[in-house]
C-alpha cells in the first residue's frame, strides 16, 4: 500500500505515558511542545485531530513523590486526579502558541456502553473539531471502576476512531512499532488489521524504564487497531521519540507499523454493539446456531445454546461462540441470566410454559447483535 495516497483527515493519537514523563516523574514539557506543534500543524493542512493523552497517573506520582505504579484503585484515582492538572495546563499551553484551544474530554467504559451517552459524546466531539478545538482525551479514573474501565488508552483511542469514524489510529509509544524480534528491530512495515498471524510477534516486553508507568503494551495495540478497523480505520504503531514522528506518517513517509483496515466497515450501531458494551455475559452455541448466525444472517433463539455463563439483567451485553471458542459476536440479550439458562436448548414455542411468561421468541435479536 502507498502511504502517500492514504487519505488521513480525521485521525486519532494516542500517545503513552513513557513519552509524556521524564525520568525524574515529572511532565516532559518539550516533547508535549512538539507533539502539540505536530498536531497544529496538521490542523493547519485542514486534518482533524483528537489527541488520548495518558500520563497523567505518571505525572501525579510524581506530584506525590511515589515510586512505583499503585496497584490499589484508589491510589491510581489520587494520582490520577492530582496529575491531570498539571497535564492539561501543559496542553493548553502548547497548544495556544500555535493559535489553538485544548478541550479536556474525560470518559468512562460506562459512557461508550450507555447509547444515549455514546451518541451525546460523538455529537460534543465533533462540535470541537468544528470550532477548531483539539480535544484532549483520557478515561476518568477518579470515577471509573475496574468492572467499568476500559482498562487501558489504547482501547479508548480505537473506541474514539470508531465513534468518530476517524481515517486513522495514529499510537505513538516508545517501541519502533511492531517488531519480529524481541531486540526491537526488524520492524513490520505492513500488515493487515485482523491478521492473527502478527500476534507471534508480541513477546514479552519490558519497559524501558526502571518502573512502569503505563499499562498498555503491543498486545493492546493490536487489539486496538482490530476494533479501530471495525469503522475503517487504519493502524500506526510509531516511535513518539523519532523527531516529528507523527508529522512523517502523516506526509506518507515509511515511519513505523501500518495496519490496515481491510474488512467491511460496520454501520455505526453494530461498531457500538461490537466495541462500546460491557460485557456481562457469555454463551455457548452449538453448530447449527453458529450456521444461522453468520451464514443465514438470523436472530439467536433458545434452541442453539449449550451453556450461560456470567450474571447479566435484561437488556445487558453478552459475547457469544461456538464450542470451538473464540468469539463470535455480541448482543442485547431478552432474557436475564437465570431465565436464559432455564431456556438453554428449548424451543421457542416453549418459553412461556418455562418461565410462565414469554416476552419474545429470540434470546437476541439480529437488529442488536454484530457478528465479528
Amino acid at each position: 500500500m502507498n502511504r502517500r495516497k492514504l487519505n488521513l483527515r480525521r485521525i486519532v493519537v494516542k500517545v503513552g505515558s513513557s513519552l509524556l514523563t521524564t525520568e525524574s516523574w515529572g511532565l516532559d514539557v518539550g516533547r508535549i511542545r512538539g507533539l502539540s506543534a505536530q498536531i497544529a500543524l496538521a490542523r493547519g493542512e485542514g486534518r482533524e485531530v483528537v489527541l488520548v493523552s495518558s500520563g497523567a497517573v505518571a505525572a501525579g506520582m510524581g506530584r506525590l513523590g511515589w515510586k512505583s505504579r499503585p496497584a490499589k484503585m484508589a491510589d491510581l484515582q489520587v494520582a490520577a486526579a492530582v496529575g491531570q492538572m498539571g497535564l492539561i495546563e501543559a496542553y493548553e499551553e502548547a497548544f495556544s502558541a500555535g493559535g489553538l484551544h485544548a478541550a479536556h474530554v474525560l470518559l468512562t467504559a460506562e459512557d461508550m456502553a450507555h447509547r444515549t451517552l455514546y451518541l451525546n459524546a460523538r455529537a460534543a466531539l465533533r462540535r470541537m473539531l468544528e470550532h477548531n478545538v483539539i480535544p484532549v482525551v483520557n478515561e476518568n479514573d477518579v470515577i471509573a471502576t475496574k468492572e467499568i474501565r476500559f482498562g487501558d488508552n489504547d482501547r479508548l483511542a480505537a473506541q474514539l476512531a470508531n465513534l468518530l469514524e476517524a481515517d486513522a489510529l495514529i499510537m505513538l509509544t516508545d517501541a519502533p512499532g511492531l517488531c519480529r524480534d524481541r531486540r526491537g528491530k526488524n520492524v513490520v512495515s505492513l500488515g493487515k488489521a485482523d491478521d492473527a498471524a502478527l500476534r507471534d510477534f508480541v513477546f514479552a516486553e519490558t519497559s524501558r524504564r526502571a518502573v512502569k508507568v503505563g499499562s498498555g503494551g503491543m498486545q493492546t495495540k493490536l487489539d486496538a487497531a482490530q476494533t479501530a478497523a471495525r469503522s475503517g480505520a487504519h493502524s500506526f504503531i510509531a516511535d513518539g521519540r523519532e523527531t516529528d514522528s507523527l508529522a512523517r506518517i502523516l506526509r506518507g513517509e515509511e515511519v513505523g507499523t501500518l495496519l490496515t483496515a481491510d474488512s467491511p466497515r460496520l454501520s455505526a450501531r453494530k461498531r457500538w454493539l461490537a466495541g462500546g458494551l460491557h460485557v456481562r455475559g457469555a454463551l455457548t452455541l452449538d453448530a447449527g446456531a453458529v450456521k444461522a448466525l453468520v451464514s443465514g444472517k438470523r436472530s439467536l433463539l433458545p434452541a442453539g445454546v449449550l451453556r450461560v455463563r456470567g450474571k447479566f439483567a435484561r437488556g445487558d451485553a453478552v459475547s457469544f461462540a461456538g464450542e470451538e471458542g473464540g468469539v463470535l459476536g455480541y448482543g442485547l440479550i431478552n432474557y436475564d441470566s437465570g431465565d436464559a439458562r432455564k431456556l438453554s436448548g428449548a424451543r421457542s414455542g416453549e418459553i412461556g410454559n418455562i418461565l410462565g411468561f414469554a416476552r419474545e421468541d429470540e434470546l437476541i435479536h439480529r437488529d442488536n447483535m454484530t457478528i465479528l
